[in-house]
């Protein structure tokens, strides 16, 4: 890691921090984090690295003194790990890289490059934002698909200590595989939600929390059973899909008892994490999330209002 002196001068000097990934130039990534380092003073800029592979512009990106860290992704996130001297347990477990901080050895000018993930605490924040009572018997958390975003969801779920984890898969051997990376955990794995409906109905079976990782336009109005929203007093759907409303989103927008958060929430719950790390100071969360929101026109989210999560 940096010294005291070095970090001083990258504060005089300023450092320069990427969004690496493709067709990525409408991310609100740059907009996140220029506005957090105006606000703390800060003499650094962060801007897009778009590539359609991680390729030799990559390296020569992440051994440039000048840049201090990368934001990670898609379609990157697998293939970033191979230039890192060490990751982090998240990223481990996760099996993906979505932020990289760099430093220099003293005395050596070895650069050091740590990969951390991110995206499970702007999942946790989200669902933390559902105020979801998880001491409730048979709280059980469903995460929709079974990718990287899937497996930040699961390691969510693990982190907040809820016991009934579910994972719905058309493909059932790439469940299996997501599965494998909690060996210490009892997680079931199912074709569709309304496999669970009969379970709903003769068990304590509720599910409070649900985060959907798949396209938008794969999960249809049919595939969200009519019974999944009424069987508890407090949920909270947690959509990664970004600018659209999924046939799930919109059942759960009507539910009175549910609170929804979409991929933008979890975009800016996740860089605060990303921030942290490469400045060492918190984040200033509200005016970062405003500038997002008036940029979309969209409305503050109440949940995030008093920004401790």
């Amino acid at each position: 890691m940096a010294t005291r002196n070095q970090k001083d001068q990258a504060i005089t000097e300023g450092l320069q921090y990427y969004l690496l990934g493709y067709n990525i130039k409408g991310s609100f990534s740059p907009l996140l984090h220029n506005t957090g380092f105006r606000l703390l003073g800060l003499p650094h800029t962060y801007g897009l690295f778009e590539v359609p592979n991680v390729d030799e512009s990559v390296e020569r990106l992440l051994q440039d003194p000048k840049v201090g860290g990368l934001s990670v992704t898609a379609p990157h996130k697998l293939q970033v790990g191979k230039y890192m001297d060490a990751i982090s347990e998240e990223a481990r477990v996760m099996g993906s890289v979505n932020t990289i901080v760099a430093s220099t050895s003293p005395g050596s000018n070895k650069r050091q490059l740590f990969g951390d993930n991110t995206d499970w605490l702007g999942i946790t924040r989200c669902i933390q934002g559902g105020r979801i009572d998880f001491d409730v018997p048979g709280t059980t958390a469903v995460v929709l698909g079974a990718g990287g975003a899937a497996r930040a969801a699961v390691y969510a779920f693990v982190k907040l200590g809820i016991q009934n984890i579910v994972v719905v898969n058309r493909t059932r051997e790439r469940a299996q595989q997501l599965v494998a990376n909690f060996p210490d955990h009892n997680i079931e794995i199912v074709e569709s939600l309304h496999i669970l409906e009969e379970r709903s109905q003769r068990e304590s079976l509720k599910i409070s929390v649900i985060v959907g990782c798949i396209p938008a336009e794969v999960f249809t109005e049919a595939d969200v059973p009519d019974w999944l929203f009424p069987k508890v007093e407090r949920g909270v759907l947690v959509e990664m899909a970004y600018g659209k409303q999924t046939a799930i989103t919109a059942k759960a927008l009507a539910a009175p008892n549910w609170n929804v958060f979409d991929g933008i929430d979890v975009l800016q719950q996740q860089a605060f994490g990303q921030f942290e790390a490469w400045t060492g100071k918190p984040a200033p969360k509200m005016e970062m999330m405003q500038a997002v929101n008036n940029a979309l026109g969209r409305t503050f989210n109440p949940a995030f209002a008093d920004a401790k999560l």
